[in-house]
């Protein structure tokens, strides 16, 4: 898939409703680089739990049907649903609210299941314009706290280099203010 292809679908996605929040390797870029410049397997958004029949909708009426469950840690709550339109793929990552506006996620972890939560601005960084698209992304704190939890658990697999270098960038290009204690995960046993 070509970069110049992700901005329209990106624009499109943002403009669904009830929202979604553009996260992972996309994310990254945008807020780190203000382009599309690297190819990408796909484009990761996040959805409330509670939104995801409607968004579910949302995205069958603009071709993405027929999602499947990717990743499930707890039985009957999916936490990565897929699909595909036109050669794109969309991962759907749904966040559980045990407080408003307040996201979290279960990963396996070697003891049990734990209960990772995200940081209070996850949801309420503003909205980016790039090249004419308004692109709503979670937080660099909340894509930092993401790609922490995915290193330290294994869960989607073993980190890649340009994991660890994106997380290096992010500290240092986006969140050099920030303290340790907000760099830390809080995390609960499930």
């Amino acid at each position: 898939m070509s970069p110049v292809d992700w901005l329209p679908l990106v624009a499109e996605l943002c403009a669904l409703d009830p929202p979604i929040w553009v996260m992972g390797g996309i994310a990254e870029e945008l807020l780190l680089d203000g382009s599309i410049t690297q190819e990408h397997g796909d484009i990761d958004v996040l959805v409330a739990r509670g939104a995801l029949p409607a968004s579910l909708r949302a995205f069958d009426a603009i071709a993405f049907s027929s999602f499947e469950v990717y990743f499930e840690v707890l039985a009957g709550q999916p936490l990565v649903l897929g699909s595909e339109r036109d050669g794109m793929r969309a991962e759907i990552g749904v966040y559980d609210e045990l407080e408003p506006a307040l996201p979290s996620f279960v990963l396996p972890t070697e003891d049990r299941p734990t209960r990772f939560i995200l940081p209070e601005d996850t949801l309420r960084y503003p909205v980016t314009e790039i090249q004419g698209a308004s692109v709503r992304t979670v937080s660099p704190l909340a894509l930092y706290h993401l790609r922490a939890a995915f290193i330290l658990t294994g869960a989607f697999g073993p980190p890649r280099q340009k994991d660890v270098v994106t997380q290096a960038r992010l500290r240092a290009e986006l969140l050099a203010h920030a303290s340790a204690d907000e760099l830390r995960m809080r995390t609960v046993p499930v």
